[in-house]
């Protein structure tokens, strides 16, 4: 199992590559006060010369990351006009978390933290929807000197939310009547392909086999969704459930979530409002077209 958040992201530059958008959170942090400090650029570029995140991009596409980040800032107007493309760019939960705490490593980078700078962190925040108790620790941990620590442990708390993922799909398949190898592959590819979830594909692929073959309780499908639902106590965990859930819905079906019959029963369950499912239904809906979502 990965145990790094580095390590999920590191390689060769890809189209809509979500580094170019931690980049970019870094380059907004850098210029909300409207004044850059060496110590802030100095950091930008220890982060993209050194950091285990950037790890595999040549120099060249280092600059162009770089370039790309900074025109897109400019164009804008500056940094709150570029944070929902932010985080439009970084649909996964992961992705998120790290921008966060790269733009705080910025802003704590010449140990004054002016107003502007939190206005941006805050608007950053709400665009990449953290929780505020979210936000404050990232803060605290980058003020710290230990943002990257904080980083592996919260990939390491994603990774031990995978087989609540993998029973979480396997009612959605019990539900749609589709307990089957063809499905259970398919929803292999799915979970691989989300960042927040991707183990390798032989273990997702074990988790998925021991639950599709376990047996069920008389209790029903929602039943099991209500002890999963108090097996999450953070909200927020419970919210990124019903992301996944709707990355398994046709991204054209994503509009009409209140008439899926499963999505619905999650939705009881995990006591999630309609404003939150709208949110998450456009948070799906904003992986990558090529995320394998089941036929």
């Amino acid at each position: 199992m990965e145990t790094r958040a580095r390590d999920v992201i590191a390689g060769a530059l890809r189209p809509n590559d979500p580094r170019r958008f931690l980049v970019e959170a870094m380059i907004g942090a850098m210029d909300a006060d409207g004044s850059i400090d060496d110590r802030e650029k100095a950091l930008l570029r220890k982060r993209l010369d050194e950091h285990e995140m950037f790890a595999g991009l040549s120099a060249k596409n280092a600059a162009l990351l770089l370039e790309l980040a900074t025109d897109a800032v400019k164009f804008a107007g500056g940094a709150l006009a570029r944070v929902a493309a932010i985080a439009k760019g970084l649909p996964a939960r992961l992705h998120r978390v790290t921008a966060m705490a790269m733009a705080c490593e910025i802003v704590v980078a010449d140990e004054n933290v002016a107003q502007a700078e939190l206005a941006y962190l805050e608007n950053l925040r709400l665009a990449l929807r953290l929780a505020p108790y979210e936000a404050q620790d990232i803060f605290a941990a980058a003020r710290e000197g230990r943002a990257l620590r904080y980083l592996d442990d919260r990939l390491l708390r994603l990774r031990s939310l995978v087989p609540v993922a993998v029973e979480m799909f396997t009612l959605r398949a019990q539900t749609l009547g589709k307990l089957t190898d063809e499905h259970r592959f398919e929803l292999r590819d799915l979970m691989v392909a989300i960042p927040d979830m991707a183990l390798r594909d032989h273990e997702i692929e074990g988790l998925l086999f021991q639950s599709f073959r376990r047996p069920r309780g008389s209790g029903g499908i929602e039943a099991e969704l209500h002890q999963m639902a108090q097996s999450l106590p953070d909200p927020v965990d419970r919210y990124w459930m019903v992301v996944y859930a709707l990355c398994a819905e046709p991204v054209d079906a994503l509009a009409r979530w209140h008439i899926i019959p499963f999505v619905v029963m999650l939705q009881r369950a995990f006591q999630i409002g309609d404003a939150d499912m709208e949110l998450a239904a456009a948070d799906s809906a904003g992986f990558p077209s090529s995320l394998p979502r089941p036929r």
